[in-house]
């Protein structure tokens, strides 16, 4: 049996707080943490997955990417589709405004970029019996909608975890050789601080050259500001940006430092 190797991105959307990263943990990590952390940006992890594809073994690299769950970030997220192969749209079973998110908003943003990526729909926190809002109906409906499939999982549990990550993995090596890519998109306009917190992520990060690293940066310097991503505040941003040109001292000079945070402070003094 002839073994091939490959390596994927694949995509992690949806809503805030529906459980992203908590499933990557115990997918990866068998582990679960119920506090909720927001992701800032993307993070980025590694799982390799052995699949049987026709007569041949693929050892399949996921390279799955946490991205950032709150609307508006359009820039960051965007920039974040690119070279996806495919996705997992998920939403909480216990809010069904989430299970709207994915075919209002996350669905049609991600198409822009990539406009036939394949994917599935998962309905987590299934172990929240009692709280549910969404039913296996309304996931069957939406999963035959796009003609695709759905699973409900915990990552409590670990129920369908790692199912679901192998259908995803499977629907990536199927899909390899019909992908006809998206349509460019445009830079969004900036209405509001969330706009400006956005625009300043994906320019630091395109500025940096390696996005992984600048996006851990990007983490620790908004931490230390406690700016929110949920809802940034002007005077958090603004320790924010001081930070970050702290950080550029080290790979830009002293000119392109000054004048990139200056650009910055005024765009948040114009939307704060």
């Amino acid at each position: 049996m002839e073994v091939r190797r490959v390596k994927r991105k694949v995509l992690m959307l949806g809503d805030g707080a529906v459980g992203k990263t908590s499933l990557i943990h115990k997918y990866v990590m068998d582990k679960f943490d119920d506090k909720y952390i927001t992701t800032i940006g993307t993070k980025i992890t590694k799982k390799v997955l052995e699949l049987e594809h026709g007569e041949d073994r693929v050892d399949l690299t996921l390279m799955i990417w946490d991205i950032l769950g709150q609307k508006g970030y359009t820039s960051i997220q965007t920039t974040s589709y690119k070279g996806g192969e495919g996705a997992l749209m998920i939403c909480d079973l216990t809010r069904k405004e989430t299970l709207a998110g994915l075919e209002e908003y996350w669905i049609p943003e991600v198409q822009k970029v990539k406009a036939d990526i394949p994917f599935i729909f998962v309905g987590n926190k299934a172990d929240l019996v009692d709280q549910r809002q969404i039913t296996n109906e309304d996931m069957e409906a939406l999963a035959s909608k796009y003609n695709t499939t759905y699973f409900l999982s915990s990552a409590k549990t670990g129920e369908n975890v790692e199912s679901m990550f192998i259908a995803l993995g499977e629907s990536v090596i199927a899909a390899e050789h019909t992908s006809t890519g998206g349509t460019a998109v445009a830079q969004r306009e900036i209405t509001d601080l969330v706009g400006v917190t956005d625009r300043i992520i994906n320019d630091f990060c395109d500025s940096f050259g390696d996005r992984e690293t600048a996006m851990a940066m990007i983490r620790q310097q908004f931490s230390r500001a406690g700016v929110d991503v949920k809802g940034p505040v002007k005077a958090n941003l603004l320790v924010a940006v001081e930070n970050l040109a702290e950080v550029e001292k080290g790979f830009k000079d002293d000119f392109k430092v000054k004048t990139e945070l200056a650009k910055r402070k005024r765009l948040i003094e114009e939307f704060g």
